[in-house]
């Protein structure tokens, strides 16, 4: 049976910085499907894993599911364990207590408050399934914590995420760019009012995954000046989860949400919301629960030397502000996470 492994690439970009993503490994086991998704990769921050494996030894009597590695902080972890087990820290890890046994079939394990190793490198965690001192099932899952990305990886698996700049003038699904780009920002430069400005970022992916990825981007905030102001989600700051064409901000005096806005389109028609030739969509919300696919394939890829839509697309942002836009420096950032499934 293939073994399952889903991998999180979380590269930063807008204004502030961008950084490629690296491929992970995981050793030969006996535990099924696994996987670990980590919220925030970054050393000494406090993340979120989500485990997911398949149990394929069951028991009836005591059991646990031990998770193990010796260089994250457990001492503040909480969780929720599957089939309603009693979670509970150790000293290099969490488990989960069954009084009754442990059942087959798929589990997922949230762990949140872990703090990553204060060093950047590739760690090693251990997931176990026990009847007392006996290791029914194990696996082991390197995860490697690097400033601004999150890897966990299969031994054999291939993975490399890469987020490029683009020239002014390139031709997307869109039409021709207005503004240069590059993997670490997207600088709109001073911008005229009633007037859209497009600008572009190239995403490559090359993998050997065999049920391909998935990429999605978020933002932490609208752009802000340092007056807290905003300029605002398209169209003016009411959330859609429908793309539609672009339109310029309607610049009411009563409504600040009306005097500019800023959205995003993806050329790939694989993905979850279909972008057309010139439709645009706002981010949902602030933050890593209101994340946007941009792109998707469902098989392995060659990444720049593949297909457009397969191994590599265009991802686009739009900006338009009226005469009403306050003055000053705007910016936010924006968070891709590349997550293959093997």
């Amino acid at each position: 049976m293939i073994k399952k492994l889903i991998a999180s690439i979380v590269v930063l970009s807008l204004i502030l910085m961008g950084i490629p993503a690296i491929p992970y490994s995981q050793a030969a086991d006996t535990l099924q499907n696994v996987s670990d998704t980590l919220s925030d990769s970054k050393p000494s921050q406090t993340a979120t894993h989500t485990f997911g494996f398949t149990i394929s030894t069951a028991t009836s009597s005591a059991a646990t599911i031990e998770i193990t590695a010796s260089d994250f902080n457990w001492s503040a972890a909480n969780g929720t364990c599957p089939d309603s087990g009693t979670f509970s820290t150790t000293t290099n890890g969490v488990k989960c207590t069954y009084g009754s046994g442990i059942s087959t079939g798929n589990k997922t394990l949230t762990v949140s408050n872990v703090v990553n190793p204060a060093t950047q490198g590739s760690y090693t965690m251990t997931v176990e399934t026990k009847a007392g001192a006996t290791t029914l099932e194990s696996a082991q899952i390197r995860v490697a914590i690097v400033e601004g990305v999150t890897v966990s990886a299969n031994v054999s698996a291939v993975l490399t995420f890469q987020v490029l700049g683009t020239e002014a003038g390139t031709t997307t699904e869109e039409g021709a760019t207005d503004v240069s780009t590059t993997a670490t920002t997207i600088n709109f430069g001073t911008i005229n009012i009633n007037t859209q400005y497009v600008a572009a970022q190239k995403l490559s992916v090359d993998t050997n995954a065999d049920d391909g990825f998935t990429v999605k981007v978020w933002q932490n905030q609208n752009l802000t000046n340092a007056m807290n102001n905003d300029i605002d989600k398209f169209a003016n700051g009411v959330t859609s989860t429908n793309p539609a064409a672009w339109t310029a901000p309607s610049a009411s005096s009563t409504d600040e949400n009306t005097f500019g806005h800023f959205g995003l389109r993806s050329d790939d028609d694989n993905v979850e919301k279909d972008y057309g030739s010139n439709s645009w969509i706002g981010f949902y919300g602030d933050g890593t629960n209101y994340q946007h696919e941009v792109f998707k394939h469902t098989g392995p890829a060659k990444g720049l030397n593949d297909n457009k839509n397969e191994g590599w697309t265009f991802v686009e942002y739009a900006l338009e502000i009226s005469a009403l836009q306050e003055a000053g420096d705007y910016s936010n950032v924006l968070t891709y996470i590349c997550t293959p499934t093997y």
